[in-house]
């Protein structure tokens, strides 16, 4: 495990711009469902904290010692955290160098989204300047792309009760909207176990077969 504030001071990095996760502060309320989420999800435990640039979200931080060159753990974290849409970059800090990738819902390699800040080796403590002026095209794209997903997932999820649950389309968005709030629930920690839910009287046989289509379950469980 490295020390993040050294690793990152440099790099160029302001003090007060970095919130780690495992330091309690009310800077961090911004990010509460992503630390609720790191409770019970080991990949996203690699993730310690964020970088924020003028008071915004720039780079999310993992530790490269602790990551130990997992790719695939890598690319899980990345798109998680693409479902955010806050910070444009993810950063994997080993000390006395940054390797950034940008934050998207896409498949490509880890090669192919990795980031060049444009900086000589001499010139690292510009690292964290250079990403922040790239950032402006890059939030953009990454506000398209998310919107363009969720709209696909509700129209997939409305169409699929209406044609495998046989629902009419007031009934499917209903749903739909239902599914929605579940899960903000369930990432707040704020629903019971699945086990209870499904063993309950509430959770009746066609309930359970209308939510089993793919796209419902997907919206619940992603």
């Amino acid at each position: 495990m490295i020390s993040m504030f050294t690793a990152l001071n440099e790099l160029g990095a302001d003090r007060d711009g970095i919130r780690l996760f495992d330091h309690s502060s009310p800077d961090l309320l911004a990010y509460s469902t992503i630390l609720m989420a790191r409770d019970h999800d080991d990949d996203l435990r690699l993730v310690e904290g964020v970088y924020e640039w003028q008071e915004a979200p720039l780079v999310f931080l993992v530790d490269g010692n602790r990551l130990n060159a997992d790719l695939d753990r890598l690319k899980r974290i990345r798109r998680i955290l693409a479902m955010r849409g806050d910070a444009p970059y993810l950063g994997v800090v080993y000390p006395g160098r940054l390797d950034v990738y940008r934050i998207a819902l896409d498949r490509h390699s880890l090669s192919k989204v990795r980031v060049d800040a444009g900086v000589a080796d001499d010139e690292t403590w510009l690292t964290f300047a250079r990403l922040a002026n790239l950032r402006p095209a890059a939030e953009i794209n990454d506000r398209t792309w998310i919107t363009g997903v969720i709209l696909k997932l509700l129209d997939q999820a409305i169409s699929s009760l209406k044609g495998d649950g046989g629902l009419s389309g007031e009934d499917a968005i209903s749903l739909v909207g239902r599914a929605l709030f579940m899960r903000f629930l369930a990432d707040r920690g704020l629903l019971p176990s699945t086990g209870t839910i499904i063993g309950s009287d509430l959770w009746s046989v066609d309930i359970h077969r209308i939510t089993s289509t793919v796209a419902v379950r997907f919206i619940i469980a992603a």
